[in-house]
């Protein structure tokens, strides 16, 4: 199945009762219970890693999805995809059968380009998909709920993307020896390091950061925080009590005040200074 435009392709997925009808099926047999490997039409051409199944109906136009679990799905290079399985007419064929089709199965369940934060940075229209993909019904600015089941749902909407991560500085190779051993792969954390964050706005919040002149959403983000009440600084973070297992799902915007809740709803990232 595929959705030459990836955008309402995407919100079908997320909201089932859109009135969009982004995807197009081939005319032929299918059997309740067989795969459905979805195709967005983005730039490069990519494949979610979720597969579909058939209905009961049996019909190509009834493919089913764990809603659960479309967060967690992202999307691979087709034509990556079909080279590594040397599936030539991957563009063009509109059924897999026998082996082409279980090494496709086998290749997409296998994956492990799940939902990560790190596969969203970047400003082709395959990273502004997986945002969208992410996206859990409310704008990342305001909170505010962004209807999909309108016709102008994509127009509610805006995917904020953000430069590509760069890669860091490596390793000098030359060790002194009284070095304590080999270094340990480098990943620096999103929430320390990056200037930017992909987002999806609804469409006042959009218009507020281009008339604020901001190019970053970190700093559109911080601009709405209050003032700290002792230095008069403007990086204040929210405090959010907990201990997550990711969190570089979190923003720089947010304070991760561990799993003791506590009578503070702000932290100057300036001077540590924490009020209610």
């Amino acid at each position: 199945m595929e959705a030459a435009d990836w955008k309402d392709g995407v919100i079908t997925l997320l909201e089932p009762d859109s009135p969009y009808r982004p995807w197009r099926y081939a005319f032929g047999d299918s059997r309740p219970g067989d795969y459905s490997v979805m195709v967005l039409g983005t730039d490069p051409v990519s494949v979610l890693t979720l597969l579909g199944r058939i209905d009961h109906e049996g019909g190509l136009g009834g493919a089913l999805f764990n809603d659960h679990w479309v967060g967690s799905s992202n999307l691979v290079d087709l034509a990556t995809l079909a080279m590594v399985l040397d599936l030539d007419d991957a563009f063009t064929t509109w059924r897999f059968t026998d082996d082409d089709a279980e090494r496709v199965i086998l290749a997409l369940h296998e994956s492990r380009a799940r939902g990560g934060p790190f596969l969203r940075w970047g400003h082709s229209s395959v990273s502004a998909a997986r945002i969208l993909l992410n996206f859990n019904g409310k704008c990342d600015s305001c909170d505010e709920e962004i209807d999909l089941r309108g016709i102008d749902a994509r127009d509610r909407m805006h995917i904020h993307t953000a430069d590509p991560l760069p890669r860091p500085t490596p390793h000098s190779p030359i060790r002194p020896v009284d070095h304590p051993g080999r270094y340990r792969p480098y990943r620096a954390s999103l929430r320390d390091e990056v200037r930017d964050w992909p987002a999806v706005l609804c469409r006042r919040c959009h218009v507020r950061m281009r008339n604020g002149n901001f190019s970053s959403f970190i700093d559109f983000r911080f601009a709405q925080h209050p003032e700290c009440r002792e230095c008069g600084g403007a990086r204040t973070q929210r405090i959010a009590y907990g201990e997550p297992v990711s969190p570089d799902y979190f923003g720089p915007w947010v304070y991760l005040g561990g799993c003791v809740e506590g009578a503070d709803d702000w932290h100057c990232d300036n001077c540590e200074h924490e009020w209610s």
